[in-house]
């Protein structure tokens, strides 16, 4: 009986020291432009094997990413863009391949390549990065549009230079990768003229400071309380006598 509630507060303990992972990644990026908070998946998964059938693990799945979208801070920087509810910025991760983002902290590199705040190249028509010539001035549309007036031009001289890869795949399709950007596992996502951009404001994250810590302490009381589990199912399997209540 010992060995199946050490076996039982182990696998709890691993349960939780993910969980206290994702919080904390949470709590770090709660200021992280259009940051999506992890959320721990876990499946209960059967033991095969001579004395294991009365013993289930506790696996930890891919985590979820919640979608729900972050706050909306006007800054009036032209180059700053929200995405209006549902749908994604298509960039080039550092890989070379594509990648989705919400971030529209925008800026123009030294190179003309309009790239994001993590230095991510925005992709435009054709999946390639947009890359602009010498301006004086640039504007982004709500639909993604790029205008600006090339340097020598008349200000009336407006001329349309690209527009602003924009998708919306369906959130069951998509996968958070290691660089911090999704991606779709199913196919690569068309451009959808539906996808709107509120110009001169950014998403901020959507983990929230005051839940994710609420979360923190509670899992820290679980991860006590399994310890405490461990060690006197422990102590009893020695033949001693201390009682497996918890404080």
């Amino acid at each position: 009986m010992s060995q199946q509630l050490v076996y039982l507060a182990m696998s709890g303990l691993n349960a939780t020291m993910d969980r206290m992972t994702a919080a904390t990644n949470n709590l770090a990026n709660a200021s992280t432009t259009a940051f999506k908070a992890q959320q721990p998946v876990f499946a209960a998964q059967p033991l095969y094997g001579q004395g294991l059938a009365d013993r289930v693990d506790v696996a930890a799945g891919e985590d979820k990413a919640n979608f729900q979208a972050g706050p909306v801070e006007v800054t009036g920087r032209s180059l700053d863009v929200a995405v209006k509810g549902q749908g994604w910025i298509g960039v080039q991760g550092a890989d070379g391949t594509p990648a989705l983002t919400r971030n529209g902290s925008l800026s123009i590199s030294g190179t003309g390549v309009l790239q994001t705040s993590d230095g991510n190249p925005v992709l435009g028509k054709g999946g390639t990065p947009v890359t602009l010539p010498p301006l004086q001035s640039v504007t982004i549309g709500a639909d993604g549009t790029i205008s600006g007036v090339l340097v020598g031009q008349t200000p009336d001289q407006i001329a349309t230079l690209n527009r602003i890869q924009l998708v919306n795949p369906p959130p069951a399709a998509l996968s958070r990768r290691g660089d911090g950007l999704f991606e779709d596992k199913l196919a690569t996502p068309a451009p959808d003229a539906s996808v709107q951009l509120q110009l001169g404001a950014l998403e901020g994250s959507n983990a929230n400071p005051i839940a994710t810590m609420m979360s923190m302490i509670e899992n820290s009381r679980m991860f006590q309380m399994q310890t405490e589990l461990v060690h006197r199912a422990t102590t009893v399997g020695q033949g001693q006598s201390s009682p497996l209540t918890l404080s």
